[in-house]
């Protein structure tokens, strides 16, 4: 059998094989090497929890989920429901540099977005209800002070001002009806079309709509990381450390931008892939 499809397998490099085929990673005692057939130089080192991991930033997407004005703005749909919306804005620094890092290695940058019908035909009442527990709240597509809340074309929608000069025209936008920025979508087919396997995620709210799309990117197998300081929560702190301790011991891995930042060529085994015929053998069966 090729020693790719062996499950737990030892490689020449003395890493434990996870998964079999070309997704697999390779987990050494002091790191995981998520693209150990990647034969074309570039990989680098991160440091991130719960272990530092190997990637090579051409298969990495960074996805910046919901900063909106309803979230981050004053006279917002945040601030209008008595929320701090100053708590969701101290994201923004943390995705500026995110951005940074990125455009500096020519990842893809993904937003992800609240973009409702008028209407509100895309929304069931469970969704409905989770933002409008009282008859006095206001809730989905109902009139605040600069209109209604994160539907399209509103105000409320709008990236925060300080994003839109970031936003380009190569980059993918991805309007979403729920927290997951999955479901209903066209982000599978971005990812898949174009070879990306690790997700990076900012945004907020770090506990609803960054998790619920990590999680499902965990499900779907794609590699996650969860920037830390580029994601925010209006929600208690506690909801934010959960998160956080879910995506280093359950999801992926967590890191800063410092650390995203300071991420450094790797050298050690496997640095120019897998050399030998088997590493392509299984290719086109992905």
């Amino acid at each position: 059998m090729n020693k790719h499809r062996e499950i737990y397998s030892r490689t020449e490099s003395g890493a434990v094989q996870l998964a079999a085929g070309v997704d697999r990673w390779h987990l050494y005692d002091d790191y995981v090497h998520l693209a150990p057939q990647d034969t074309t130089g570039g990989l680098r080192r991160f440091d991130a929890q719960l272990m530092p991991f190997v990637d090579h930033p051409a298969q990495q997407a960074l996805l910046i989920i919901d900063m909106q004005n309803d979230f981050l703005s004053p006279g917002g749909w945040t601030d209008a429901s008595g929320l701090d919306y100053r708590k969701c804005r101290s994201a923004l620094p943390g995705v500026i540099r995110a951005l940074e890092v990125a455009r500096q290695r020519q990842m893809w940058v993904i937003w992800v977005y609240w973009h409702n019908r008028p209407d509100l035909r895309n929304l069931g009442a469970p969704t409905l209800y989770s933002f409008k527990h009282k008859p006095s709240q206001k809730g989905i597509g109902e009139m605040l002070e600069h209109g209604p809340v994160l539907t399209e074309g509103s105000w409320g929608a709008r990236m925060a001002d300080e994003l839109l000069p970031l936003m380009r025209p190569e980059d993918v936008c991805v309007e979403k009806v729920r927290m997951n920025g999955f479901f209903g979508t066209h982000l599978e087919q971005v990812l898949r079309t174009q070879g990306i396997e690790t997700l990076l995620f900012a945004g907020v709210n770090i506990d609803q709509c960054v998790t619920s799309t990590m999680e499902e990117a965990y499900f779907r197998d794609y590699n996650t990381v969860l920037i830390e300081d580029a994601c925010a929560t209006s929600s208690p702190d506690y909801c934010q450390q959960a998160v956080v301790f879910n995506a280093r011991n359950c999801w992926g891995f967590s890191l800063t931008t410092e650390q995203l930042a300071a991420a450094t060529p790797f050298t050690g085994p496997e640095a120019a892939g897998e050399q030998s015929a088997e590493a392509t053998e299984d290719r086109p069966g992905k």
